[in-house]
């Protein structure tokens, strides 16, 4: 057993946390995502079972989540090529390693990388003509917060209401007067590691000064990685149950997230409760309006049955349970036949963190 799996069974999450508020331990990390994952060393395969005519290029990820990608094409019988967009010669290996489409998942390590790797590939899909999925409309929200509360505003769609602060004395007042508890989101953090709620008025004014002081960092990321001159507050709910609902390409998935003490979000839990055709039409509107082929939309179903959108990823772990949605026991996806028309569909189609669904929609719509 690898020596970072013993710390993490024997050392309690909060310690590990308390320790890395001073200590960077990102690079070990990072070693630890390596030699832990059996595909880390696989950078190319010729595997062209589907007869797909060209070979798409699979963006390096640095905590290696673009596995899925190899282990989904090497299952399905897609020729690759691993793609390093991070080096100093990223232009370069991008125009000549021969690839007509291209794999991507977003960084969610720091916050320099993410938008490094952002806007890598959306110069790739725009200015070198690259295909590339997700696309640059499902990977912009991808760990921002403001961005994605912004584009729910925009888009009308419904959430719980969201104020973003970049000067401190409004902050102050806001938090001086508004309704406790109140919850408080860093813009980049996974699994609720951002997420504090606050009970107490103190509490409130403190993050606020943190925030527009030394700046805040989610638990358990790099130190130095915070977010300074802004703060995000978000109402708080009482919810009924948080719903995990997907869509890839036509596939339409869904099951309640577990929670466990206040949080939903990286709880480590799965429900296999169905959803009902509301939740899926509820998916459906929310990525039809952004044009979303690779999206999950984290729900909040309050006490009186109202849907919010809490959270949207592109890409997200499944480490969970490799399905994303169950009907009494069976695997499987639903597929939608008209307006509150649902068909379900029996079968694996979520392997590798719904990696193999991803390429096969683009093999499906990308084929000459």
């Amino acid at each position: 057993m690898d020596w970072v799996d013993l710390v993490r069974r024997f050392v309690p999450r909060g310690a590990r946390q308390a320790v890395q508020r001073f200590v960077s331990l990102q690079d070990q990390k990072l070693r630890y995502f390596e030699r832990r994952d059996p595909l880390a060393g696989v950078v190319a395969g010729d595997d062209n079972r589907l007869g797909f005519p060209f070979r798409v290029g699979i963006v390096r990820n640095r905590a290696f989540r673009h596995t899925h990608y190899v282990a989904a094409c090497r299952e399905l019988g897609v020729p690759f090529r691993v793609v390093d967009l991070s080096g100093p010669d990223w232009w370069s290996e991008a125009r000549t390693v021969g690839c007509d489409a291209f794999l991507a998942w977003p960084d969610a390590t720091s916050t320099p990388i993410a938008q490094l790797l952002k806007d890598r590939l959306d110069l790739l899909e725009r200015d070198l003509g690259g295909r590339v999925f997700p696309s640059s409309a499902e990977r912009w929200m991808y760990e921002d917060k403001v961005r994605l509360a912004d584009w729910l505003v925009a888009r009308g769609l419904p959430h719980p209401t969201t104020r973003v602060f970049v000067e401190r004395a409004a902050a102050d007042d806001f938090v001086a007067s508004c309704a406790l508890p109140v919850v408080s989101k860093t813009s980049f953090g996974a699994a609720a590691t951002g997420v504090h709620i606050l009970r107490s008025r103190r509490d409130a004014h403190a993050l606020v000064a943190r925030a527009f002081g030394r700046g805040l960092a989610p638990a358990g990321h790099d130190p130095r990685d915070r977010q300074w001159g802004l703060v995000l507050f978000q109402d708080y709910l009482e919810v009924a149950r948080e719903w995990r609902l997907v869509r890839i390409g036509d596939a339409y998935f869904g099951h309640p997230k577990g929670r466990v003490g206040e949080f939903h979000s990286g709880s480590g839990r799965a429900e296999w409760d169905v959803p009902e055709p509301r939740h899926l039409e509820f998916l459906h509107r929310v990525t039809e309006a952004g044009g979303f082929r690779s999206m999950a939309v984290d729900t909040f179903e309050t006490s009186d049955g109202a849907l919010l959108v809490n959270e949207l990823q592109t890409v997200f772990g499944a480490s969970t349970s490799v399905d994303q949605m169950r009907v009494e026991g069976r695997s499987g996806r639903m597929l939608r036949e008209g307006p509150d028309a649902w068909r379900f569909e029996a079968g694996d189609f979520a392997r590798n963190a719904c990696a193999n669904a991803r390429v096969l929609d683009v093999v499906t719509r990308w084929r000459p």
